[in-house]
């Protein structure tokens, strides 16, 4: 008999018994591949699977492609497709499913032998029939994969979406309400701690810093700046961790804070970011720059200071002893006046020092004679010095 007849003939056979063939075929499976009675919502849907993969296995006999495992689209493609990603949501292996495609193939291929026979097919074209049933079974392996690797890409993708939201609803000013912060990070699998700490980074990778803060910090991009919220900053080991994280990497670390108040730890963590050395790649923790900080805070009102106490009264003297005073002023003052310390910093004699103080007295008057003055020169020196480093943003 040829190939074609034989088809033809196996499927003449076999379809008036589809339904008992499948309670066969379903009977084995489910003895021994005790998870499938699982899927599909119960027994019911799992009996239509196999009706559907015996009918579309005789469709293909019938037309001559089951043969081929490159051939013809399979007639229910998409039942498996959808069964290959109805795994992954349930969160079962793909393994098993595999596995019990195979069991029911053999138990298909011994049903239709039986039948054949008592048809009086003969049984070296029964046995051609073999090769068009395990090579179905392959591509209904193919499909079931395929379907599966689809929702693990959807899902990853779902997973990004949903924790690059958490992330911009976090930093987010005016906070959002606890409940919907809550919510969005239920939808982003992650567990809201009590506490967290938000980073801001702009020229590393997401996936690097993520990889290197570890699973439980929540790592995204918002309009062009990276941000991370990691949850118990300051719980034991954590500090260390995070810092030795961040090795290398330019980034700002706002203060710790409750997660409503992620904004005020964003924004802290962005001033942060902007004193980062250009040079010198090591995070700077909002908490250790607080002062400076403070003036990068309303830049306006810094400059104002700055104009006010040291520009305008310096203006007289040439640019190059302005910046040499100004440098004086600065170590003067974090030495709380005393000359040699001074002198010694600089390393300059301390007569040097003398002549300076003496010019500064001359050209800033009473501020530096008096405490409140002195607080405005050291705050004006600062931002001086902040608007001439800090990383342009």
């Amino acid at each position: 008999m040829e190939p074609d007849d034989v088809g033809v003939a196996v499927v003449d056979v076999l379809r008036p018994t589809i339904a008992a063939l499948t309670d066969e075929v379903l009977s084995s499976v489910v003895e021994a591949v005790p998870p499938f009675t699982e899927w599909w919502g119960g027994t019911l849907d799992v009996r239509d699977g196999v009706d559907h993969g015996i009918r579309g296995f005789l469709e293909l006999l019938e037309g001559g492609g089951a043969a081929d495992a490159s051939g013809a689209r399979l007639p229910n493609h998409d039942v498996f497709f959808a069964f290959g990603r109805s795994e992954l949501r349930a969160g079962r292996s793909v393994g098993s499913a595999l596995a019990a495609y195979r069991v029911g193939a053999q138990a298909a291929w011994r049903a239709m032998v039986a039948r054949g026979h008592e048809a009086g097919i003969a049984p070296e074209d029964l046995y051609a029939v073999a090769d068009a049933i395990f090579a179905y079974i392959d591509r209904l392996c193919a499909v079931t994969v395929e379907g599966y690797a689809y929702e693990q890409t959807q899902g990853a993708v779902e997973r990004v979406d949903a924790r690059r939201r958490l992330v911009e609803l976090a930093i987010r000013r005016p906070p959002p309400a606890p409940a919907e912060l809550a919510g969005a990070a239920a939808d982003a699998a992650w567990r809201l701690p009590a506490q967290l700490a938000v980073v801001a980074f702009r020229d590393e990778r997401s996936a690097r810093v993520a990889a290197r803060l570890g699973a439980d910090a929540v790592v995204a991009r918002v309009d062009g700046t990276g941000w991370a919220l990691v949850p118990d900053p300051d719980g034991p080991g954590r500090r260390a961790a995070t810092t030795g994280a961040l090795d290398g990497v330019r980034a700002g670390v706002g203060p710790t804070v409750a997660p409503h108040e992620a904004a005020l730890s964003a924004r802290l963590a962005e001033r942060a970011l902007a004193l980062v050395s250009a040079t010198d790649a090591t995070a700077v923790r909002a908490d250790d720059r607080g002062v400076d900080l403070l003036l990068l805070g309303d830049p306006q009102l810094a400059g104002g200071l700055v104009a006010r106490v040291l520009d305008e009264p310096l203006a007289v003297v040439p640019e190059a002893t302005r910046e040499r005073l100004v440098e004086t002023l600065e170590v003067w003052l974090e030495c709380q006046g005393e000359v040699r310390p001074t002198a010694e910093r600089l390393h300059v004699h301390t007569q040097t020092v003398r002549y300076r103080v003496a010019q500064l007295r001359e050209l800033l008057g009473e501020p530096l004679q008096t405490a409140e003055g002195r607080l405005e020169l050291e705050l004006a020196v600062r931002a001086r010095r902040l608007h001439q480093t800090v990383t342009p943003q």
